[in-house]
């Protein structure tokens, strides 16, 4: 019996020593966490850019507008409700695995330029932490107020760069597929910034036709910090689209007389005097 029992306990031994070769082996090869795809590097001076941005998510028809994104090779920008992460936090970290960037909403919605800076400050830290833990760890770097309400106060209080829009689709009011499309195709200029919701089935049913109607008006799409990628964008200051750079005015002439076909005077006529003006009908 004395025998048995150890042959049992060394056959224990060699099985918990396989077992935890096998753990050691699998922990030595386990693959470390993915990283979201680096923000890519695309001149919106030279190129025809627009952002796609979609509020109040995430929510049921989260996945089904990434699906749409992903086939059409499409990024795009979410600004996250908080209290709306924890029932979607899948969605949270699916959209920044796939290139797509995260902003902070709020954590329930509110006018935050009738709130305190202490109520504020709420907002912004319970969003802040529950979509940090929901996407593994990828903080807002934006904000876009509920409303597009702001103020200084607010803006300081906040303290990201705030990003309201160039093109309002109004898909909340209507919950029309049709006319979301049209608007969406129609109205975008170069640089601007268009505003959906998520958590509307009518808004993610217009996508694919909005992304093909602005694809044919030859537009890439970029996320918002894409966009802004060659300006410096200041905390507590809004931004509803991409802005042409600034251009140096020409030098002024200082030649005195101004010389011949100087923008600074007309060319003198053959005869010394000023040309006529042309007779208009």
């Amino acid at each position: 019996m004395l025998v048995s029992g150890c042959g049992h306990a060394e056959k224990r031994q060699a099985r918990t020593a396989g077992h935890q070769v096998a753990a050691g082996k699998k922990a030595r090869t386990a693959p470390r966490p993915q990283q979201p795809p680096a923000q890519r590097k695309i001149d919106c001076d030279r190129t025809k850019c627009v952002a796609l941005t979609f509020d109040d998510g995430p929510g049921p028809y989260t996945n089904g507008l990434l699906d749409v994104l992903k086939k059409e090779g499409v990024r795009a920008t979410f600004f996250l409700i908080g209290q709306n992460v924890a029932g979607f936090p899948a969605a949270v970290r699916r959209e920044v695995m796939e290139g797509h960037e995260i902003g902070d909403h709020s954590w329930n919605h509110p006018q935050l330029t009738a709130m305190s800076p202490a109520a504020v400050k709420t907002q912004i830290q319970r969003t802040q932490d529950a979509i940090t833990k929901a996407s593994g760890g990828i903080k807002p770097t934006i904000m876009r107020p509920p409303y597009g309400a702001t103020n200084k106060r607010v803006g300081q209080t906040i303290g990201m760069p705030l990003i309201l829009w160039s093109v309002d689709t109004e898909d909340w009011r209507y919950l029309n597929t049709a006319r979301d499309t049209r608007v969406g195709i129609k109205e975008p200029q170069a640089g601007g910034i268009i505003l959906f919701h998520d958590i509307h089935k009518p808004s993610v049913k217009a996508i694919p036709a909005v992304i093909a109607g602005l694809k044919k008006r030859s537009f890439t799409f970029v996320t918002v910090s894409e966009l802004f990628q060659n300006r410096q964008l200041r905390p507590g200051q809004t931004y509803s689209e991409l802005l042409p750079p600034k251009t140096a005015s020409p030098a002024p002439v200082t030649a005195s007389p101004p010389p011949t076909g100087s923008p600074a005077g007309p060319a003198p006529s053959k005869s010394g005097s000023r040309p006529q003006q042309a007779e208009h009908d």
